[in-house]
């Protein structure tokens, strides 16, 4: 099968990581290395396009660039990664169209809200447009398949999941015993969370996060939070944790992807409240290392966290409850144990990638 992919939301080489680019990566090298030919469309970035009109006429002349690329490598296929409103897929449908080709978009994602605004809705037609015309659509996400499914027929729209290789992410006993070394982490329990430190939601899950953890060092001082990951936002978080929980929480630094599994197997739980989150590679990371998970109960960790079976879940913004449930996890050993045997079995039973890509996979082939 030859495809033709593209990611108008993010390009898949883009410098900065996040869990939307892992995904999109995911399925692309998936599919590559399954045998099928693939060429990336266009890389260029369509995020907030239909607000940007100075962009237009360089975003017009990548287009002609485009159909000429993709009608000479002749594909059976485009399939689309990621489109929604502030990213909408301006090329697929005609090119799509053009070549006559399916057109398939991976991560479809729409919410009537966006159009009651008036900056918003160009781009919320400009994707409505571009799932209409898909002649397949996946969502994985509980909520973009609820939504997806007022406008697109069944036979049109698939619920799939996200997934990691979990042998990427499996414990390992040395990697423990080499970072508590490196770190002087022996005799701590230690709580891990990552996350990119922007200034937004994410640096108000750490903020949520460091303040529940001043709460837990006050009843478990042998607790020590380490924190991997960077951005703007890390040096107003380090003061925050400095004030909470004096020198108890370390700041590492970002991780390469691969090195993760090492910080992992040297932690005894995993933390971050999700706010806003989607549904969260670090949740399937964390848990395939055999970590439990304390977060909130938003949609993102709610998809990925069975709560009381491989975490323990509260609602958004209650710092008590996050504090309680790290408690909780730190004390009671034989329930800690419990949930770092069930998390990994969890993610191999349902976020396994190769599993979940090989139903998309068909259902292309079908297509063509």
């Amino acid at each position: 099968m030859k495809i033709a992919f593209f990611a108008p939301h993010k390009p898949l080489d883009h410098n900065v990581p996040s869990g939307d680019l892992m995904i999109g990566r995911g399925l692309h090298n998936f599919l590559r290395d399954r045998g099928h030919e693939i060429i990336i469309a266009s890389r260029s970035r369509l995020w907030n396009i239909t607000n940007s009109p100075l962009r237009w006429p360089s975003v017009y002349l990548e287009y002609r660039k485009t159909i000429q690329r993709v009608r000479d490598f002749k594909p059976d296929l485009w399939l689309t990664y990621h489109s929604y409103y502030k990213s909408p897929d301006m090329f697929g449908p005609s090119i799509s169209q053009a070549l006559d080709i399916p057109y398939v978009i991976y991560q479809g994602v729409f919410a009537t809200k966006h159009r009651r605004n008036y900056r918003t809705w160009p781009g919320y037609m400009a994707n409505k447009n571009a799932l209409l015309y898909a002649d397949h659509v996946f969502a994985n996400k509980e909520i973009d398949f609820c939504n997806l499914s007022r406008i697109i027929i069944p036979e049109k729209l698939s619920r799939t999941y996200p997934g990691i290789i979990s042998n990427d992410f499996s414990f390992c006993a040395q990697s423990r015993k080499c970072i508590r070394d490196e770190l002087k982490l022996h005799g701590r329990t230690v709580v891990m969370s990552t996350a990119m430190l922007r200034n937004d939601v994410k640096a108000e899950s750490m903020t949520d996060l460091i303040n529940a953890f001043g709460k837990v060092r006050a009843q478990e001082p042998g607790s020590i939070l380490i924190i991997v990951g960077d951005g703007e936002a890390r040096e107003r978080l380090e003061s925050l944790a400095r004030e909470k929980a004096g020198q108890q929480v370390l700041f590492l630094g970002q991780v390469p992807r691969e090195n993760l599994y090492r910080f992992y197997s040297a932690a005894d739980l995993f933390a971050f409240p999700g706010i806003n989150e989607a549904l969260g590679m670090v949740y399937l990371e964390a848990q395939s290392a055999g970590l439990p998970v304390v977060a909130y109960s938003t949609r993102g960790p709610g998809e990925a966290v069975a709560n009381a079976e491989t975490g323990l879940l509260s609602e958004e913004g209650d710092i008590d409850s996050l504090a309680g449930n790290i408690i909780t996890i730190i004390r009671d050993t034989k329930l800690r144990k419990k949930m770092s045997k069930a998390a990994p079995e969890r993610i191999k039973s349902n976020f396994d990638l190769n599993t979940n890509l090989l139903k998309v996979e068909s259902r292309l082939l079908q297509l063509i």
